[in-house]
């Protein structure tokens, strides 16, 4: 049986789908699989911010086409990449587990952010985790950083930055999460994206063998961590452009959730923390969703 997987050209991005088809052949032992590699806006416009090339979408619109042609069978995301609404004719097959979704800082001396030096240069490309750091550390210097893990870890043991934040989810993907100088952020300091962390396997609706194979790499717990804080998202009504944070945590049949809201413009925040039944988790994100946003309006 072949099967096309498309993915961007990173190490993690490859990483990523090298795992999923790892876990494919398990359960299919004929599996024949096939790499196609899909350069997209974000790995096109390597240098430019974020906000400035689409934000959520840049570094998956291009994977879709492909999924949407025919070009590709599967494709293997960073849920975290994804915008919430997705193209006809696609749907997630399946959230394939998740690594943590903390933040974590690197640095040559293994800072935390209280230790860094006053005016310390921390370099980031996210607003979600520039708000933050400057919540905690208002005289940091946040530089914008972009570019591959390696690259970005490279920018702190060189000295271009005191520090850099990176998913440690990327880490561990990439086996460097035992890197030097690296701390984790706690999450009362720093909230992850939603949906950091896991992968995501979307497919074209109506394929139903990928989705009888796809369906035992499925991770409920999960999945449902992550439609929780992605109905955040989606009832806060921002992305890439908005400084939004949500974690949402399974334990036994109650989900806790934090989350994060600010206007960079005024500097006002709010932080919402909230538990409830696993079965209710998605109207839980959107409750707590509107109530971020109402909050910084009124």
């Amino acid at each position: 049986m072949k099967i096309v997987f498309g993915t961007r050209g990173s190490a993690l991005a490859l990483a990523q789908t090298q795992h999923i088809i790892t876990k494919c052949a398990a359960y299919v032992p004929e599996l024949e699989a096939e790499i196609k590699i899909i350069k997209t806006t974000g790995d096109q416009l390597s240098q430019a911010p974020l906000s400035e090339i689409g934000g959520l979408g840049a570094f998956t619109r291009e994977i879709e086409q492909a999924l949407q042609s025919g070009r590709i069978d599967v494709a293997v995301h960073s849920l975290k990449d994804l915008p919430i609404e997705q193209p006809d004719g696609l749907h997630i097959a399946a959230i394939a587990g998740r690594q943590s979704p903390a933040d974590v800082l690197i640095s040559r001396a293994g800072h935390s952010l209280e230790s860094l030096r006053e005016g310390a240069s921390v370099g980031t490309s996210s607003l979600r985790r520039k708000v933050q750091l400057l919540l905690t550390r208002p005289s940091l210097h946040i530089g914008e950083l972009r570019g591959n893990v390696p690259t970005r870890v490279a920018a702190a043991h060189e000295g271009r930055y005191d520090a850099v934040v990176i998913a440690l989810a990327g880490l561990v993907r990439l086996g460097l999460d035992h890197e030097p100088g690296l701390y984790e952020i706690p999450l009362s300091q720093m909230l992850p994206a939603p949906g950091q962390g896991a992968l995501a396997i979307e497919i074209r609706t109506g394929a139903s063998t990928l989705s009888r194979l796809l369906k035992p790499l499925h991770d409920e717990n999960a999945a449902t961590e992550v439609s929780c804080e992605r109905a955040i998202l989606k009832a806060f009504g921002g992305g890439c452009r908005s400084p939004l944070g949500a974690s949402a945590r399974c334990e036994g049949d109650k989900v806790f959730v934090e989350a994060f809201a600010a206007d960079p413009e005024n500097g006002k925040h709010v932080r919402i923390r909230r538990n409830g039944s696993n079965n209710a988790a998605l109207e839980l994100g959107l409750e707590i969703g509107r109530e971020l946003r109402d909050g910084l309006n009124t």
